[in-house]
């Protein structure tokens, strides 16, 4: 019997080391992931995958672009995007630009905005979201182009992100209304293709992105861009740098620009 009974606890012994040692790493807390990488022309309003009311990100353009037989111009601006509820997220975005080597004053734009998150999904990690924007301008007829920014008054639509991996895809489709426009629908679709770098994505990202706006007489503009995250090295923003490049078309000539952005987060815990 003494035997029986030591043979028993020997067995429970051995069968109960490998369950304790499948618990342990349940203990470990998830890993945290970088937010979902956003391109710099196509951004949008609020972070797609933010869930925490109260986040603050402000960020600081300068930009420049050229065409072939045009001249320079330069556009900066301040962008402040607030996360007031779990759900809306409202931007305000002063711009100030002009043509380089010109007589002519700059030009002031207001730019409000506002989202609404329609769906968050964790596990497959997608995310859609309604925009809607105005542009309020100090003048009209002499009005600098920011590269990614569409020309119509009012625009509004339905924006998408999903993250597998490494890898990010984010959509855009809507439309404008108001002020010019070369056609009489005035369409917008915009795509971004981002591939995160560093452990979890935390050093940052780089891609492509693409923005057709059928108000501009040339629709399509497409930029790398180059995104470094400063939490890894201790600095408090992120810099971001893109490349817009738009093709020629019978309307106008190709440009070049390129655009620089530092990034402000300031989340609420």
């Amino acid at each position: 019997m003494k035997a029986n009974i030591a043979g028993i606890a020997l067995l429970v012994a051995l069968l109960g080391s490998p369950a304790r040692a499948e618990v342990l790493p349940k203990a470990v807390g998830p890993v945290l992931r970088a937010k979902m990488p956003e391109p710099l022309l196509t951004e949008s309003i609020t972070d797609l995958d933010g869930t925490h009311a109260g986040e603050v990100e402000i960020d600081l353009n300068g930009a420049a672009s050229r065409r072939t037989s045009a001249p320079r111009q330069w556009q900066s601006s301040v962008e402040i995007e607030w996360r007031a509820l779990e759900r809306l997220g409202l931007a305000l975005d002063l711009g100030v630009g002009g043509v380089l080597d010109a007589a002519s004053s700059p030009v002031v734009s207001f730019r409000p905005a506002a989202s609404w998150v329609l769906l968050h999904s964790q596990p497959l990690d997608f995310h859609l979201m309604a925009e809607a924007s105005g542009r309020i301008l100090q003048d009209a007829t002499n009005d600098p182009q920011e590269p990614g920014e569409g020309t119509s008054l009012v625009s509004g639509g339905l924006r998408a992100g999903i993250r597998r991996g490494w890898l990010t895809v984010r959509t855009f489709l809507g439309a404008g209304a108001g002020g010019r426009s070369a056609r009489s629908v005035p369409l917008r679709a915009q795509a971004a293709v981002l591939a995160e770098f560093g452990r979890d994505g935390r050093l940052g990202f780089a891609g492509f992105e693409m923005d057709a706006d059928w108000s501009r007489p040339e629709p399509v503009t497409v930029a790398p861009n180059f995104v470094l995250h400063g939490a890894p090295v201790h600095v408090p923003f992120d810099l971001g740098i893109a490349a817009p490049w738009t093709p020629p078309s019978r309307y106008g000539n190709a440009s070049i620009g390129l655009l620089v952005r530092v990034i402000v987060e300031l989340d609420a815990d």
